[in-house]
């Protein structure tokens, strides 16, 4: 437990250090187009199998498994991952489905924390601009907290 401790605190050091301080109105998206390219590399890699090769998913993603489990949703701004701020998506991808509602798996033995952060830059690059936006509103009402 300690562990997972400190590899989220570690994580949320380097988010911190990563994203801008400034409003995506005035400085446009965080990311650059060279974390999209290597992150859409470790998409194809790690996440593409599950949730689409375009981020898109599977129709039925809303509706359960056998198990009780929902299906890998979209990523491309269609779905709720836009309502998460940016440790919350790193925290799952480096530690997996919180709660047992889905079967995401943890990547913390297979990316870096900057691995994630591309990952999630190739993400959000799928975001409408309008989709963005809120996004980025949420993660800075987040970072206020």
């Amino acid at each position: 437990m300690k562990r997972k401790l400190f590899a989220t605190a570690c994580l949320c050091i380097v988010v911190s250090l990563v994203l801008p301080l400034a409003s995506a109105d005035e400085a446009g998206r965080w990311y650059d187009l060279q974390r999209v390219q290597k992150g859409e590399k470790i998409y194809a890699q790690h996440c593409a199998q599950c949730h689409g090769v375009s981020g898109e998913s599977i129709p039925s993603w809303e509706e359960r498994n056998s198990d009780g489990t929902f299906p890998p949703p979209p990523l491309n701004g269609t779905a709720h991952t836009w309502h998460h701020p940016f440790r919350i998506l790193a925290y799952q991808i480096k530690f997996g489905s919180p709660g047992g509602g889905g079967n995401m798996p943890a990547f913390q033995d297979k990316l870096s924390d900057e691995d994630i952060i591309d990952v999630l830059a190739w993400i959000q690059n799928l975001w409408p601009d309008e989709i963005y936006t809120v996004w980025w509103d949420i993660q800075q009402r987040s970072s206020q907290q």
